[in-house]
């Protein structure tokens, strides 16, 4: 009923219409699909083109000419290479005398690269090579400066003395050439290598200024008495401080006792100095062995201890768990009480 008001609403309004094949609706023309059942209108033969059969018998059609045609080939494809401008001929030269071998090495060639190997096959024969490559690291990296002495890193510090003169303030540890020569911390370097020393900064600019390998006569103060001695430089390659002591076998000793570089005092009625203890670990190895608070220590197995600096080398150089001999000085008495070490933990 519905379609039929439909199509008579259509005649009225005089639009041309069409029956859909599917469900006989009344459609406006034009329409592609069925608006009631979506049905695709208007296929037919006249949609589709005709299928085009090539007559085989035909002869083929003419080729376009080289100037019109894109995909052939250029006249200028048989014949030399362009060469472009602001370079060289790429045509071959005569390099059979010296003047032509050097043209063929060329930086503007690519020839530099032979020039480089000529050079190191030079510098190689000349060993100036081989010993670069000798004084680098294993890591590819440029290795230890074997032309800088290690007496810089020997020593904790050389500081200013009172009345002139560098004071060695600790070693800083083990195998320097400071210990080799006799000198320990506490110790005032007043002449080195036949120069005057009058300050830290002036034995330090002296330090810099000398060659690895070296013999320079020293003088210096100890315990208030003046003595000389030879000092041998060595590289800074040798020396590791206190790391060689950590990384050694059992690693390093272990006193448990507090002080720093301010506790270095004056044993009473002497010229001595020794390391005050401001603190003793309790169960330590020095709280076992009955080193107390206050305990002015001046010698530890055998070396003298002047500075805070060679109190803390000396512990740590130790065999742990050996029984070490310290002298200390405590209510104005002398006192030698033996102690076993501990280890690092």
């Amino acid at each position: 009923m519905q379609n039929k008001n439909r199509e008579a609403e259509m005649r009225v309004e005089n639009v041309s219409t069409v029956t859909c094949p599917s469900c006989a609706a009344t459609l406006v023309a034009g329409l592609r699909f069925c608006r009631q059942c979506g049905y695709r209108l208007g296929e037919g033969v006249e949609e589709y083109v005709a299928t085009q059969r090539l007559d085989t018998a035909a002869p083929p059609a003419a080729t376009a000419s080289r100037a019109t045609d894109p995909f052939a080939a250029r006249a200028t494809w048989s014949a030399g290479p362009i060469q472009p401008l602001g370079t060289n001929s790429l045509r071959p030269r005569d390099s059979s005398g010296v003047w032509g071998w050097a043209g063929a090495c060329s930086p503007r060639r690519g020839g530099w690269m032979t020039w480089m190997i000529l050079l190191i096959v030079l510098l190689t024969a000349g060993g100036v090579v081989t010993k670069s490559v000798r004084n680098r690291g294993a890591g590819g990296g440029p290795g230890p400066d074997v032309t800088t002495t290690s007496l810089m890193e020997e020593a904790d510090e050389y500081d200013t003395a009172d009345g002139g003169g560098a004071m060695v303030r600790g070693l800083a540890g083990p195998d320097t050439s400071l210990e080799r020569a006799g000198l320990v911390g506490g110790d005032i370097i007043k002449s080195f290598d036949g120069k005057p020393v009058r300050d830290g900064g002036e034995l330090k600019r002296l330090i810099a200024a000398t060659p690895v390998g070296k013999s320079i006569p020293v003088a210096y103060i100890h315990d208030g008495e003046t003595r000389e001695t030879t000092l041998t430089t060595t590289g800074r390659e040798g020396f590791h401080g206190m790391d060689s002591l950590r990384q050694r076998p059992g690693g390093r000793g272990v006193l448990d006792v507090d002080f720093d570089n301010d506790d270095r005092v004056r044993v009473p009625n002497s010229n001595v100095y020794g390391v005050q203890l401001s603190g003793v670990e309790r169960n330590g190895p020095a709280d076992l062995a009955g080193l107390k608070k206050g305990d002015i220590v001046v010698e530890f197995d055998g070396k003298p201890i002047r500075t805070a600096g060679d109190l803390r080398y000396r512990a740590g150089a130790a065999t742990p768990l050996s029984t070490v001999n310290i002298v200390l000085v405590r209510d104005g008495q002398q006192i030698t009480i033996p102690v076993k070490m501990g280890r690092q933990r």
